[in-house]
C-alpha cells in the first residue's frame, strides 16, 4: 500500500499563492484558475467562480490528471504533465506544479492556450518557490 504524506500549507503561504494566482489570471486572462492537490483538495482559487461547483471540478481535475498521468506510464512517457481540452466556448488548461500540485484554468476565446501555457509555466516555477520557503 503506497504511503500517503501530509501536505501543510501555511496561512503565509495561502495569502502568497492567492497573490502569485491572482496575477497569473491578470496576465493569462483565464475565467478562473484553481490550485488544488493531485488528491483534489482545493488550496486556492481566482476568477468568476460562483456559477461553477469548485469541489466537484476539484474531484474530477485530479482524477482526469492523475489517469493521463498512468497512461503516459503504460505508453513509455516519463509524464505528460500539462494538457488543453477545447470545447466550444471553453478550454480547460492542467498543468502540474509539481508531484504534489496542479494549476487548473478555465478560459475563452478571449485568450490563446499559447499564453495560458506560458503563464502556466511560470506560476508553476515561483509558486513551487512558495511551497518550498525559497522566496
Amino acid at each position: 500500500m503506497a504511503e500517503t504524506n501530509t501536505i501543510i500549507v501555511t496561512q503565509d503561504k495561502i495569502d502568497r499563492l492567492n497573490g502569485l494566482l491572482g496575477d497569473f489570471c491578470n496576465r493569462a486572462n483565464t475565467v478562473w484558475s484553481l490550485l488544488i492537490t493531485i488528491y483534489g483538495q482545493l488550496l486556492v482559487q481566482k476568477g468568476f467562480i460562483y456559477s461553477f461547483d469548485i469541489l466537484t471540478i476539484s474531484a474530477l481535475v485530479c482524477g482526469v490528471f492523475n489517469s493521463t498521468m498512468e497512461l503516459a506510464r503504460i505508453v513509455g512517457e516519463n509524464k505528460f504533465d500539462q494538457f488543453l481540452q477545447e470545447g466550444k466556448k471553453f478550454c480547460v488548461y492542467y498543468i502540474g506544479v509539481n508531484k504534489e500540485y496542479l494549476l487548473v484554468s478555465l478560459f475563452d476565446d478571449r485568450t490563446l492556450p499559447g499564453v495560458v501555457k506560458v503563464a502556466g509555466k511560470e506560476f508553476s516555477t515561483e509558486a513551487v518557490k512558495i511551497l518550498r520557503n525559497e522566496s
